[in-house]
């Protein structure tokens, strides 16, 4: 057995070698660092400055440095890190082709999420099964059973917007949460769960205390924030509140599969059946899968009804758009039904929703990376380990030498451009938080990036899923705002997050 005096004395040992090997490390940080400019303050203490003044101004101050620094990498200040942001398509490039262990989404989304103190740190062991359900059961289903994803989006908004000859007045994003919740469960979990109350309110409760903890723990140093996430978050009581709603409907399917074995007879085929499938022997119990259902949900409602919301304010102030779009849809679906080769048809409608995010998309960065291993950009300049790096999206997006009158709302600028339809992007169009790989169906023509385990595999689902919720709407409702604006609300700015208006409400009523 070794003495205390040991180890005192091999810690003696070893404790100045490794605080050596720490301040090197530290030097060599730095000094990386330090080759890359600064917006705002680069010293050790005023920078706190800086990094307070993002709460309220990142579109000034990353505006500042895209302008300053176009076509090159610098750094802005936060509370916990030094944050790298670049622009121009040889950069964005770079941050494409940048394997995940260098450049890593998933600990980006980590970091937005603040998922160790909000989710949990289970949240790794189940990304394999999570990926790979999205993938394998979700993906598919969209072209097999588009018709229950239409069968539920018309039932959904006939319970929630009563079609009526009077206008009728209808909160936006609430509305949005409860019908994406219906519509994303009718593939996930099937009938009659995605439609019981306290299933749906559940995901949605979840989605919002997940952000809303999330945006708060921001503002704290890391060593307070397991502190303040039992203070500000409700979600353990979620988990378990998910377990026991899902129970009844898990073990019923795991018992058929003790007794009659995997291809039991009437057996779903939903996301539910394949997490049942694929999860391993020693990890099937209904708390595993609920948990991996719940966060499934908070992946498609958060992302698909804030984009949601932000296309449909556009369209609500802009009926100039209304009569061509429900012409397109009309004429498609007179020919295809509502399918979803239908729903890729649709190129005015899906320029209309590719303008719409480019000019409120969420946020004012995207590609967002943490890099894990130093990386060098092709014009030499490296990032250390442990720094963020993300493209400059809003400018980009509002820059009238990429975009023509980028100030002004053109929903039909992308109709007759092929190389900007929605299943061929550009360097130059970075929306959604994943960058390229956010909403789109890739072709041999956009060359070998399709293979990237960076791209969002539920993007295939959510465009789907809002081209349909958006021609429902045009095809069945009336819509406008009260005061009849000609602009969407004013978004909510915090940090690097667009935040649309949570409060706008729009008169619906039956069409005319």
């Amino acid at each position: 057995m070794v003495d205390s005096v040991t180890v005192v004395k091999f810690a003696g040992c070893i404790v100045p070698f490794y605080v050596l090997f720490r301040y090197i490390e530290c030097y060599r940080r730095n000094t990386l660092l330090r080759n890359i400019p600064t917006v705002g303050y680069s010293s050790s203490l005023l920078s706190y400055i800086s990094a307070f003044r993002l709460f309220l101004h990142s579109r000034e101050i990353i505006g500042e440095g895209y302008h300053r620094y176009h076509g090159s990498a610098f750094k802005i200040a936060q509370i916990n890190q030094w944050h790298v942001i670049v622009s121009g398509p040889r950069m964005i490039d770079d941050i494409r082709r940048a394997r995940d262990d260098q450049l890593s989404l998933r600990f980006a989304a980590d970091e937005a999420t603040q998922a160790r103190y909000t989710i949990g740190d289970y949240r790794h062991d189940h990304d394999f099964y999570r990926v790979g359900a999205i993938r394998s059961s979700i993906t598919p289903a969209i072209g097999l059973r588009f018709s229950d994803v239409r069968d539920e989006i018309v039932a959904a908004f006939a319970d929630e917007v009563p079609a009526s000859q009077n206008w009728i007045k209808v909160p936006v994003i609430e509305t949005a949460r409860r019908i994406v919740s219906r519509t994303s469960n009718r593939l996930f979990v099937g009938l009659p769960l995605c439609r019981d109350p306290d299933y749906r309110d559940l995901n949605v409760e979840f989605t919002i205390d997940v952000m809303t903890s999330a945006q708060i723990l921001l503002l704290f140093p890391d060593f307070m924030k397991p502190f303040v996430a039992r203070l500000v978050t409700n979600i353990p009581k979620q988990i378990h509140r998910a377990a026991n709603l899902l129970r009844p409907y898990i073990q019923d399917r795991l018992d058929r599969e003790m007794e009659y074995g995997p291809d039991w007879p009437e057996k779903p085929d939903d996301l539910l059946s394949w997490l049942i499938d694929n999860t391993p022997a020693e990890r099937k119990s209904v708390e595993t899968i609920a948990l991996q259902v719940l966060i499934i949900n908070f992946g498609a409602i958060h992302t698909t009804s804030i984009a949601f919301t932000s296309t449909f304010y556009f369209l609500a102030c802009h009926p100039e758009f209304t009569d061509p779009l429900r012409e397109e849809i009309q004429s498609i679906v007179e020919e295809d039904g509502w399918t979803k080769a239908a729903m890729a048809r649709m190129r005015k409608l899906d320029s209309f929703i590719k303008e719409s995010q480019r000019m409120a998309g969420n946020g004012v960065t995207s590609m967002n990376r943490k890099v894990l291993k130093d990386f060098t950009f092709s014009d030499g300049t490296t990032v250390p380990a442990g720094c963020f790096i993300s493209a400059a999206s809003w400018a980009t997006h509002n820059d009238d030498n990429v975009y023509p009158d980028a100030h002004q709302f053109k929903g039909f600028r992308f109709v007759d451009v092929e190389a900007n339809h929605m299943v061929s992007p550009t360097l130059d169009y970075i929306i959604f938080g994943h960058g390229r790989h956010a909403w789109y169906v890739s072709s041999a023509a956009t060359n070998h990036w399709w293979l990237s385990k960076n791209s969002s595999p539920g993007r295939f689902f959510a465009v789907n899923e809002l081209k349909a919720m958006l021609a429902h709407i045009l095809m069945t409702y009336d819509v406008k705002f009260e005061d009849e604006r000609t602009s969407p609300p004013p978004p909510t700015w915090f940090e690097m997050s667009l935040i649309p208006d949570l409060k706008a409400e729009v008169l619906f009523r039956a069409r005319v």
